[in-house]
């Protein structure tokens, strides 16, 4: 699936759904309207009905701004409105094995690890929210862990995963929190009338109020049935691009198809316990609710119909027999080096932003499985994972200790020295425990694990996070010649944990820039990359001309290393982050353009490009060229 087209198309759904809802507004005020002219005096002056519509307005408005708010912490919000638990240290095989599973599909699609929230739940089924990638949750039913196998799992994730990569999430956010407006009317009237009904004194006030809450409770029955037709209309269509997409990512039809036959084939009930579950539901894997009138009201198509797309060949039976027990994932070999670049290798590489395939899962497996065991384990606690992007920060210098044959002590010494006094001594000891790991790491591992530690580094309070920042640009500012490593590490870190805790507040109206009006950026920007994979700035300069011909801006100056700081480079590209799709296409283009020139690809080039989609929004698989 083209990944730019993909964006595409969830603004335009956005669109509709815009207009749905404003078309809903439009029959209820309408039915508002009727309900009182034929229960009050047709005498009563037109400026009465205008009160009341403005009103319905305002309450409808309102009531879907408070949801909103309440749902801006993204997929942890909706995580803790469905009593979810976040899945922090596995306590089985079958939990460890899903952590694996979703940490692999976010390494080989490049993005950071979303945490994963449980669901005690024995349906099959589960959910992927938030407003972006910054602040994605996936969260899977115990059901769906205990009964599916490894290759249906991974159907289910690389089908959350779609959801998250294209857009889908935050249109379900919005969904939620504008439906809620609508049938908030309902609730009011149910507490009226109940009102009206305990009440004994005051006959005929309390018929009057009576019909009020009567005429409020058709009105919110109107707002359900014209909400569930919106989430029918939304939703259903995303569901066959989410199965078709999880098919691309895994190559593996019949993963996802044997997790659809086993909910069919499920004997406990499909249906959520969790009262929230009916809110969620256009957001589920599955129906996760019960529906009257299902063929009209279902967000998602009939299960039959589903596998019969995946698996033409199906005899209709559903599979019942147990999963086999879920084991720990072994460790595979080494993969081999980066291959020749060639034209065609570049357009594939472009081809799957943000649409993973097979090879990439399985690339992915193989550096999840050769990241250090003592990594990986601190790297799920936030007090591990912060110590690992502390070290990887340092990591370069503390390489080139090591290559002047320096012992322990004086790399204990080093760390002792550039972390501030205000890191706890909690947080030096780890970082002390762990540091012989990070020197073992391969350095192409690097970005995955910072990716793995970015889901876990989300569990920190704002305060939290700002003492942890601090710390992390005290490191940058001791270090009297910081190199670029350090540069994307912290850009990368920063990018997304600013967002995600709160410590920068989205724009309401983000401003958006064009390439035309971005030269000095592009300069900056272009001329590293041109940089990373050239001794010489004579041998960079090539590079660098091959990038701007792409972009069909030739005016751009080539800027040598002493021309700018290291921070120029952050601040370039937060500064393109503000592109449109089609011009963040281009520059995707161009970069591409501008590593492709010598047909090589050093470990430098693939972590300013991978550090680069990520920061735009459009994130790179783990390998971009093979």
């Amino acid at each position: 699936m083209d990944f730019f087209r993909a964006q595409h198309d969830a603004r335009r759904r956005t669109r509709l759904l815009v207009g749905l809802f404003l078309l809903s507004l439009v029959c209820l005020l309408t039915m508002a309207n009727l309900i009182l002219y034929f229960t009050l005096d047709t005498s009563i002056e037109p400026t009465f009905y205008i009160g009341i519509s403005i009103a319905i307005l305002l309450v409808v408005l309102f009531s879907s701004l408070f949801k909103a708010l309440s749902l801006r912490q993204g997929g942890e919000a909706v995580a803790q409105m469905l009593d979810a638990r976040l899945l922090a240290s596995p306590s089985n095989n079958a939990e460890q094995r899903l952590l694996n599973i979703v940490e692999e599909m976010a390494i080989a699609s490049g993005t950071p690890v979303p945490p994963v929230y449980v669901m005690e739940e024995t349906a099959i089924n589960a959910f992927a929210a938030g407003h972006s990638i910054n602040d994605a949750v996936i969260g899977i039913t115990r059901g769906a862990i205990d009964k599916l196998s490894r290759d249906e799992l991974q159907g289910v994730i690389a089908h959350e995963f779609s959801h998250v990569l294209h857009g889908d999430m935050r249109l379900n956010l919005r969904l939620i929190a504008w439906l809620h407006g609508i049938m908030v009317l309902g609730i009011m009237g149910h507490f009226i009338l109940r009102g009206a009904a305990a009440s004994r004194r005051g006959n005929n006030n309390n018929a009057g109020i009576a019909i009020f809450g009567l005429g409020l409770l058709v009105l919110g029955a109107s707002g359900s049935f014209f909400g569930g037709l919106i989430k029918a209309a939304v939703s259903r269509q995303r569901e066959y691009l989410a199965d078709a997409s999880a098919v691309q990512y895994t190559r593996n039809p019949q993963g996802i198809a044997g997790a659809l036959k086993r909910i069919a084939a499920d004997t406990s009930s499909p249906v959520l316990a969790n009262p929230a579950a009916s809110q969620i539901s256009h957001a589920l894997f599955s129906e996760g609710v019960r529906l009257h009138f299902s063929s009209l009201f279902a967000t998602h198509p009939p299960l039959e119909k589903r596998i019969r797309l995946l698996d033409p060949q199906w005899n209709g039976e559903y599979q019942s027999r147990p999963p086999d027990p879920p084991s720990v994932d072994k460790t595979t070999a080494q993969s081999g080096q980066q291959s020749t670049l060639t034209p065609l290798a570049v357009a594939l590489a472009i081809a799957r932003a943000g649409a993973p395939d097979d090879q990439d899962i399985s690339e992915a497996h193989t550096i999840h499985s050769s990241l250090p065991a003592a990594c990986t384990d601190s790297a799920h606690s936030p007090l591990g994972a912060a110590a690992i992007i502390c070290l990887l920060l340092m990591q370069e210098e503390l390489l080139r200790l090591r290559s002047d044959n320096a012992g322990d002590e004086d790399i204990g010494n080093l760390l002792s020295m550039r972390l501030s006094s205000e890191v706890s001594p909690a947080l030096l000891a780890e970082v002390k425990r762990i540091h012989p790991g990070i020197l073992l790491m391969d350095v192409i591992h690097r970005l995955p694990l910072i990716n793995i530690c970015l889901g876990t580094l989300r569990q920190l309070s704002l305060r939290q996070y700002k003492s942890f920042r601090s710390i992390l640009c005290n490191i940058i500012d001791s270090d009297p010649s910081p190199d670029l490593a350090s540069w994307v590490v912290f850009q990368l870190t920063t990018h997304h944990l600013d967002k995600a805790t709160g410590f920068r507040k989205p724009a309401l109206l983000s401003a958006r820039s064009k390439l035309v009006q971005s030269d000095r950026p592009l300069e900056v920007f272009f001329s590293l990359l041109a940089q990373c994979g050239h001794t010489h700035s004579s041998e960079a300069e090539p590079a660098f001309r091959a990038a701007v011909t792409q972009l069909g801006m030739p005016g751009l100056e080539f800027q040598p290393s002493g021309k700018f700081d290291p921070s120029d480079f952050g601040q370039a590209i937060e500064q393109l982050s503000g592109l449109e799709n089609g011009d963040k296409q281009r520059l995707l283009n161009a970069m591409s353009a501008c590593v492709y020139h010598d047909n090589k690809l050093t470990v430098a080039e693939n972590e300013l490009m991978k550090m680069a989609s990520e920061t735009l929004d459009w994130p790179l698989p783990a390998k971009i060229f093979r």
